[in-house]
């Protein structure tokens, strides 16, 4: 005991001690830890368990609505190499799976008028299928951003499940995980950010806006939060890229939850309905026809006292 009790005296007895509890620690570590081998297919077999996509279906989808415009490679092809103006298709070098789910996802693919701009329609495909083509368009044209699976899609549909138990309890999934995306969100930060980067196109109250050359910024209050965040992520049409560079992932759920809060307040009302169009564009109404009837009630008014004299 007291050979131990003149031991721990000694200057170097406390490096002597953290060196044999690390030592310790690392020896434990080395038992308990997973192999790097183990850990990468535990990894593998969790994508594979999340992300269950069938490329060769989606390959086939491509083929059959696809390939006609974008060409077999997903280079794009042009008007001319196609000799039909309603048969052409941009460059998918590159979009990513993202892309290809927001597109298609909302209706605007397959497209009957490349010239024109699509709005949103009930898709043509499955949500299956729709990740089947996107994982195949980002296999074979080469990588882009991902569908992010945390911002929630379209809520389940009744016709999709063979029973009401299983609609209901997909259903009910689905609201906590809505509940759980949107509460990790700041309203006031999403404001601030919505304000900035998209009312000048989409409106302050995200009723949309017509843009130039008979475009248009679609309305976003059908819009699911997984929508908005691919719209950020690959820039349809006219808008702007907005990758995490620019608005980080926790940007992008900030101002999700205010686009979602904003569609859920309720319509100011009125005698008319403008859907609320914007505070100028409301404002501009109601003088034109305010101004107007006052006019009119003056011109009436004087007529009248004219014919009195």
């Amino acid at each position: 005991m007291k050979w131990i009790t003149a031991r721990r005296r000694h200057p170097l007895a406390g490096y002597a001690v953290v060196i044999i509890a690390l030592a310790l620690l690392g020896v434990g570590y080395a038992f308990v830890a997973p192999t790097a081998d183990q850990a990468r297919a535990d990894t593998l077999a969790a994508d594979a368990e999340a992300t269950e996509v069938d490329i060769a279906n989606g390959k086939q989808i491509f083929t059959q609505s696809c390939m006609s415009c974008h060409g077999e490679d997903g280079t794009g092809r042009t008007q001319e190499e196609t000799g039909n103006a309603s048969a052409w298709g941009p460059d998918l070098t590159g979009v990513g799976a993202a892309a290809v789910d927001f597109q298609v996802s909302t209706g605007r693919m397959p497209s009957m008028n490349p010239n024109a701009q699509m709005p949103r329609r009930t898709p043509v495909y499955s949500d299956q299928e729709i990740a089947d083509l996107a994982a195949y368009v980002d296999a074979e044209f080469g990588g882009g951003p991902g569908i992010p699976e945390q911002a929630p899609g379209d809520a389940p549909e009744r016709a999709d499940y063979a029973s009401e138990a299983e609609y209901e309890e997909a259903l009910e999934t689905y609201e906590a995980a809505y509940e759980s995306y949107i509460a990790g969100g700041d309203t006031e930060a999403g404001m601030k950010l919505y304000m900035t980067n998209c009312a000048h196109c989409h409106s302050w109250s995200g009723a949309g806006g017509a843009l130039t050359d008979g475009r248009w910024a679609p309305a976003l209050t059908d819009a699911t939060p997984r929508d908005i965040y691919e719209a950020m992520l690959t820039g349809p049409g006219a808008m702007p890229v907005f990758n995490d560079d620019v608005l980080t992932e926790g940007n992008k759920q900030s101002l999700i939850k205010f686009v979602e809060e904003l569609d859920a307040e309720p319509n100011a009302g009125g005698p008319f309905a403008l859907d609320r169009v914007g505070q100028v564009a409301e404002g501009f109404i109601g003088w034109t026809v305010g101004i107007s009837l006052i006019v009119a009630c003056a011109i009436w008014i004087t007529a009248k006292q004219r014919a009195h004299d």
